[in-house]
């Protein structure tokens, strides 16, 4: 019994979250509500159906990214922050990025930008890189792959540089956490 009342709660809990998020189109209405001799009589309005899934949303994510650079280049930890903003359909989504982090391998700071879309679990962006060392600044190319699920991700990211002197291959990989600052529909 008690089992059986703790899956109801449960239940009830995940249906009114979601349907906090749906967007509801208002009761339809009955032509001649209201008419002082109470008849109510009339034809329905027509209302909208009723829709049960995704409905296409605009979304602004911010968040950290960490992680490390493992082979290629100088290997060392890294940490720092990303923005993007992203259109969401029926398990797909397709924006753009930027993101700028400090990398204790190369003693210098990125800064990618670039496009992002994904399926459900999995993404791929990328873009431009410029990294900052040594008092130099290098322009480059990158790619990223990302599997996640809910607010965080792991990734892999490769990125070129063309003009460096030494380690113009990076690979890192890492964990970013991403959580949504402000939402759009249609």
């Amino acid at each position: 019994m008690r089992a059986v009342l703790v899956g109801a709660c449960v239940a009830l809990g995940l249906f009114s979250a979601g349907a906090a998020r749906a967007e509801v189109a208002p009761r339809s209405r009955i032509a001649g509500d209201g008419a002082p001799d109470g008849s109510g009589g009339g034809a329905r309005e027509t209302d909208p159906p009723f829709v049960i899934g995704s409905t296409p949303a605009w979304i602004v994510l911010g968040g950290v990214t960490t992680g490390g650079t493992v082979a290629l280049g100088d290997r060392g930890a890294l940490v720092g922050g990303e923005l993007s903003l992203a259109r969401l359909r029926d398990g797909n989504f397709i924006g753009a990025y930027a993101d700028a982090y400090y990398d204790w391998g190369a003693h210098g700071t990125y800064v990618t930008s670039g496009l992002e879309l994904g399926r459900r679990l999995v993404g791929l962006d990328g873009g431009v890189a410029l990294r900052f060392a040594n008092g130099d600044r290098q322009l480059g190319a990158t790619g990223r792959v990302t599997v996640g699920i809910g607010v965080a991700a792991v990734y892999a990211r490769y990125a070129h540089f063309w003009d460096a002197m030494t380690d113009d291959n990076v690979i890192q990989v890492g964990l970013v956490v991403k959580l949504p600052l402000w939402t759009g529909g249609k």
